[in-house]
């Protein structure tokens, strides 16, 4: 059936595009200087879900099984009207399984922009644009996601990119207007490069929800090759008169980066480092506090290129009352359902978020930034929930790389970290991350021209915290480990398998907060659990933009103490890729 849908699929999409091309071929050879490029995609996703619920009374009021998917094609037009400007309108498609003759047919925007060069010198966009600043002004983090992810995981992983226009350079997906200029000097300066955007967070109602925008500028300025310093701003207001009342937010933050370069050898040595202060108010609210606070971060790198080693060492300063709207939004809303059997057991608890989900469902990951400070998971980040932005962080990290001849893959990370004003108490936490990922093309050390990798990775967290009232004390550990591979068997052919454990073992105090991000309770939590996923998958490749795959797996979720019941997911699914 998959091999069937698949093949229908790959041909409707040839005759479609060839339909829209031959409807623009004149327009083309009429104007020859009108260029004309389609994008997009298409993907079909049909999948089967079992739930097994493992509760000491049988469960009979959820439903076991669950069959579902979709069809969709993203098609975009990209114009080039002339050399100095280009516009992308791109809509979509989307049929979920189940909805006949148009019923169950959605249409839908997807993006939207122009973007040109003004004499030659000014660079614009507008509309839908993808930003980043620096990790403590606008970034993403990807903090919960999971590092060295095994091929057949990241089928799944790389749907929810796509859907939430996650990029590999960490930017968000807004909404706005973006502008860039440089300049270039003869002597002393190199070239000084400005950018400048402002963006739309969220719309008024005209009652109590106002104008929310974000603007922000940075300036680099490259001294040589040896030298860059840079200054950025990044500012989160509400605008004046779009509610009734004159209580305005604002959250600014300002940094410095230093990039300096030196070559010894054959070695090359560079210092770097970011520090700023930031500022979270309201101007009219008597009850809302106002956080003023800095953070430096400073490292230092060695790239020995002879043993094709690079090593870090940090040293990371985050105050406690450091905010920073764009780089503290989280990707994953832990308050969302989950698609699948988001209920369960006779009382219809809600089913928590688990491997599964964080693996492959794009409805719990956040498209874009988000004022308030959204809520950390004590399961999958206890330490650095908001990347290396996380408020309330001191402490020294280390890391290494190293690339082998033949493509073996090595990465590791230390992390040694403390608070630095005590939460409910006058003794800090202690944290420590431990990370390592090694990725082994097998194929080049048995000289097969053939695709056979072995991916290995791990990540240990700990958080401790000794007081002198043993009712202040605190200890808990995350345990989680990954194994991967892929291997190319027949010519196009691959075969997919993974496997992924977490454990979850100990006590520690979660902290509640209020509206303005200020700590109102600690609750003690006891935590005993267990999580499995595995997957294995046979994936045929029609090109390098085309895919069909088989894919199944198994999740477990065992919880020793009983806050959540234990359940399985199983899935099977038949998933059908193309770009344009």
């Amino acid at each position: 059936m998959g091999i069937l849908f698949g093949q229908f699929y790959s041909n409707f999409m040839k005759k479609f595009l060839l339909f829209v091309f031959i409807g623009y071929s004149t327009l083309i050879q009429a104007q020859t200087e009108r260029k004309v490029s389609f994008v997009g995609g298409a993907r079909s996703f049909l999948n089967s879900n079992t739930l097994v619920v493992n509760d000491s009374l049988a469960d009979t009021t959820t439903v076991k099984k669950n069959n579902g998917g979709y069809a969709l094609i993203d098609f975009g037009v990209n114009i080039k009207p002339n050399k100095n400007t280009e516009i992308l309108g791109m809509f979509r498609i989307r049929n979920d399984y189940g909805g006949f003759w148009g019923s169950g047919v959605n249409f839908d925007v997807r993006q939207l922009w122009v973007k040109g060069v003004v004499a030659n010198a000014l660079r614009y966009q507008l509309g839908d644009i993808n930003l980043k600043q620096t990790p403590f002004t606008l970034y993403n983090h990807h903090a919960d996601q999971i590092d060295s992810l095994p091929s057949v995981f990241g089928l799944q992983q790389n749907i929810v990119n796509y859907e939430r226009f996650y990029k590999d350079n960490h930017s968000w997906r807004m909404q706005g207007a973006d502008i860039d200029f440089g300049f270039t000097f003869s002597k002393y300066l190199k070239e000084i490069n400005v950018n400048a955007f402002i963006n739309r967070l969220n719309a008024t109602n005209f009652s109590t929800v106002p104008d929310r925008l974000m603007d922000g500028i940075g300036i680099q300025l490259i001294q040589s090759n040896k030298l860059q310093l840079g200054y950025f701003s990044n500012n989160v207001f509400d605008v004046k008169g779009t509610i009734a009342g004159n209580n305005i937010f604002k959250n600014n933050v300002n940094t410095f980066t230093l990039n300096l370069k030196q070559v010894v050898g054959t070695q090359e040595l560079s210092l770097n480092g970011e520090a700023g202060t930031s500022n979270y108010h309201y101007s009219a609210d008597s009850l809302a506090p106002q956080l003023n606070d800095y953070f430096i971060n400073v490292y230092g790198d060695i790239n020995i290129t002879k043993l094709n080693l690079k090593a870090t060492l940090g040293y990371l300063n985050v105050g406690p009352d450091f905010r920073s709207i764009g780089a503290q939004s989280k990707d994953i809303n832990y308050n969302a359902l989950p698609t699948y059997f988001n209920r369960y057991t006779n009382s219809q608890q809600v089913r928590p978020i688990t491997l599964f989900d964080v693996i492959g469902n794009e409805n719990i990951y956040n498209r874009t930034v988000t004022s308030p400070l959204m809520p950390e998971s004590k399961i999958f980040n206890t330490i650095l929930p908001y990347g290396i932005a996380t408020f309330n962080r001191v402490g020294m990290y280390c890391k290494v790389l190293y690339r082998g001849n033949k493509g073996l893959a090595l990465n590791g990370e230390y992390f040694n970290l403390s608070e630095i004003r005590g939460q409910g108490s006058f003794a800090l936490r202690k944290y420590s991350i431990v990370k390592f990922n090694v990725n082994i093309p097998v194929n080049r050390y048995i000289n097969s021209k053939k695709t056979l990798t072995l991916q290995l990775s791990t990540n240990l967290q700990a958080t401790n915290r000794k007081s002198n009232e043993s009712i202040e004390n605190a200890d808990y550990k995350t345990t989680q480990y990954v194994a991967g591979f892929r291997w190319e068997f027949i010519s196009n052919f691959e075969l997919l398998g993974g496997f992924i454990s977490q454990t979850n073992k100990g006590f520690d105090f979660i902290a509640d907060r209020n509206g303005y991000t200020e700590v109102i309770y600690y609750t003690l939590t006891n935590y005993s659990l267990t999580q499995q996923i595995k997957a294995v998958g046979i994936r045929y490749n029609f090109s390098s933009k085309a895919y069909l795959c088989a894919l199944y797996q198994q999740s477990s979720y065992q919880d020793k103490l009983k806050n959540n019941t234990d359940f399985n997911i199983n899935q099977f699914g038949l998933l059908y890729n193309i770009s344009l």
